[in-house]
């Protein structure tokens, strides 16, 4: 039994040492691009527009927007300094924030109407019908 699990590692470990990616793979330096479009879809529009540089610094922004004006706009970089994005928006319930390495522009009121939440009532004793 031994013999056939160690015939079994062994194949095992065979078959994933040729799916590996050779040492010291050489994938070139990026080539500069860019790309954008802009479609206008049902219930509103959606664009996306990117470039990257050829040293790996990668910019540009996409847009949604409904039929009754809710938009957000996503403006972002990735670099060497990791992806950093800033969202426009006057979506309903959404505020000024800064999370991680995001910021959050709101134009929107808070979407309660000056209304604040009190937390959910106390629930009614209960006892068990024994």
């Amino acid at each position: 039994m031994f013999k056939v699990i160690v015939l079994l590692v062994c194949t095992f470990l065979y078959v994933e040492a040729q799916y590996a990616v050779p040492a010291g793979y050489d994938y070139g330096i990026p080539n500069p691009y860019q790309y954008s479009y802009s479609s206008p879809a049902i219930g509103g529009q959606s664009s996306h527009s990117e470039s990257g540089d050829g040293s790996g610094r990668v910019t540009g922004s996409y847009s949604v927007v409904d039929e009754d004006g809710r938009s957000r706009t996503v403006e972002y970089v990735a670099d060497e300094g990791g992806f950093r994005a800033n969202i426009i928006t006057n979506e309903p319930g959404t505020s000024n924030q800064a999370p991680a390495d995001v910021t959050i522009s709101s134009s929107a009121d808070d979407g309660f109407g000056g209304l604040t939440y009190g937390g959910a009532p106390a629930a009614a004793p209960y006892g068990a019908p024994y």
